[in-house]
């Protein structure tokens, strides 16, 4: 691959990456755990790459980067957010066990309120429970993880209080998640052609307000939505079209084309849209 291709890749990765970790951050996934995942993937995609016959090691080892001993390991198993998930829970059922069932942690059998505490803390709380029964984990994320997962409730004073019958809240697999890969793939693929192609071929467009006030969302998602129904029930049945079909041409390489589109939705400072205005106003 060529510096240029490189380089397109690398920033299409940085979009990619600054979309992601919102979303990881939020929903409290670890740096560590998504580059374990993002191993596994690419692990796995080498060896696809390979074709049907004997995995060689080694090659998928230069090329991704990683250890053999890792790349053997990776490939027992497909890639799985499984793992990483396990982990966090153990760590956590062993602190809401110890939380239970420590004499220091309960009075007369029943968990106490606990205050959070913070890595300067001393004495009773959950940052100090989660170093008792998860050491090498780092407490905030535990603490995170049972407030998440509806192990523990929040009162008003600020403590957390222990829901003894509470469940576990595993997310369930995604029926979808082969779809959803797909269209990832689709939309990373144009970002990565538009990243080395001229402004008049670009394959990703993007139609948008300046600022669209509250009030008029509803009109406004209405409007998109009748808007992609319609044209994409005409795409479809455009590419559906019959005038594609060639005969005899069993032989011929086959692609699949397509147009892949979504609404999104951002809240905006109160002074963009202004500033905006006067960005058009300059320019004319």
């Amino acid at each position: 691959m060529g510096e240029s291709s490189k380089a397109a890749v690398f920033r299409v990765a940085q979009a990619a990456f600054e979309g992601l970790a919102p979303l990881l951050i939020e929903s409290g996934i670890t740096s560590p755990e998504a580059e374990g995942l993002l191993r596994s993937v690419c692990v796995h995609e080498a060896a696809r790459a390979q074709g049907i016959g004997r995995t060689n090691v080694s090659r998928i080892s230069v090329k991704t980067g990683v250890d053999r001993h890792t790349v053997a390991t990776l490939l027992r198993n497909p890639p799985s957010v499984d793992s990483a998930l396990t982990s966090r829970r153990d760590s956590t059922s062993r602190v809401v066990d110890g939380w239970l069932s420590d004499p220091e942690y309960t009075v007369k059998g029943r968990p106490q309120e606990l205050e959070i505490g913070d890595a300067n803390s001393r004495g009773r709380n959950a940052w100090n429970i989660v170093r008792r029964y998860a050491p090498g984990v780092w407490p905030r994320l535990i603490i995170d993880e049972m407030i998440r997962v509806d192990y523990v409730e929040t009162l008003p004073n600020g403590k957390l209080r222990l829901k003894r019958s509470a469940a576990p809240k595993i997310t369930p697999k995604d029926a979808g998640r082969e779809v959803g890969s797909q269209r990832m793939r689709d939309a990373i693929c144009a970002l990565y052609q538009d990243a080395r192609q001229t402004e008049a071929r670009r394959m990703w467009r993007t139609a948008q307000s300046v600022e669209i006030g509250e009030k008029d969302l509803p009109l406004v998602r209405k409007m998109l939505r009748d808007r992609l129904d319609s044209m994409f029930a005409w795409l479809t049945e455009e590419l559906d079209s019959t005038r594609w079909r060639r005969e005899g041409s069993g032989g011929e390489t086959k692609i699949r084309v397509g147009l892949s589109g979504f609404t999104f939705e951002e809240p905006l400072p109160k002074d963009v849209g202004h500033e905006s205005r006067r960005k058009v106003r300059r320019r004319r």
